[in-house]
């Protein structure tokens, strides 16, 4: 193991904030099994945790607790994203439950990708990637994809006291990206963007 790789590895852990990462996450610093064999050396001195085969997290133990603090699957699932270079994007419960409109903890954990079907078992919980068109993940920022799988999970009959809920889980910015990037989906859907989206008076 080149003695600079770790120093590299964890530098970038630290300044990207990953929760979870892979080899992939480190590519640019060395070839791929000079990376798998780094992580494996740190894995073995308890520097790091395994989650699922090829994800690993920082190893951390709440003190109060004393139990180790790991990263949520859905930082498990972004690592995994970036490991395929897949599209993502959390659907129907799962995506309402990540903005706060649902405290119901999902059965399973249901994404879009334009990769292949793919499924996980992390934590005991089943993980499900389900392909579907590019167009219905593709030049919309998460944020924004975040929202429209919301809105549909809600359906077109949606209250507006909860579109407002929606509405206080956005940033102005968030907002303005939401109106650009969906000039050109379902009238329906777009109407409740621009409602949630709008400026308030």
């Amino acid at each position: 193991m080149k003695t600079e790789l770790k120093p590299l590895i964890l530098s970038k852990i630290k300044t990207k904030s990953l929760k979870a990462f892979s080899c992939y996450d480190f590519t640019e610093f060395a070839p791929y099994k000079t990376i798998s064999k780094c992580l494996e050396r740190m894995e073995d001195s308890s520097e790091i945790t395994r989650i699922i085969q090829g994800v690993y997290c920082l190893s951390k133990i709440d003190k109060v607790l004393n139990l180790p603090i790991l990263p949520t699957i859905d930082d498990v699932v972004q690592c995994i994203a970036r490991k395929h270079k897949w599209i993502i994007c959390p659907s129907g419960n799962l995506a309402l439950n990540l903005m706060g409109l649902s405290t119901q903890v999902p059965a399973s954990y249901i994404y879009l990708s334009n990769g292949p079907y793919s499924e996980y078992l992390v934590y005991g919980i089943k993980v499900l990637f389900k392909r579907t068109m590019n167009r219905e993940i593709t030049n919309y920022s998460y944020k924004t994809m975040l929202l429209i799988q919301c809105i549909k999970s809600l359906g077109e009959e949606t209250e507006k006291t909860t579109l407002i809920k929606l509405r206080n889980k956005l940033s102005s910015k968030e907002k303005q990206k939401a109106l650009k990037e969906t000039s050109a989906i379902q009238s329906w859907i777009r109407n409740k963007i621009i409602l949630i989206c709008k400026e308030e008076q």
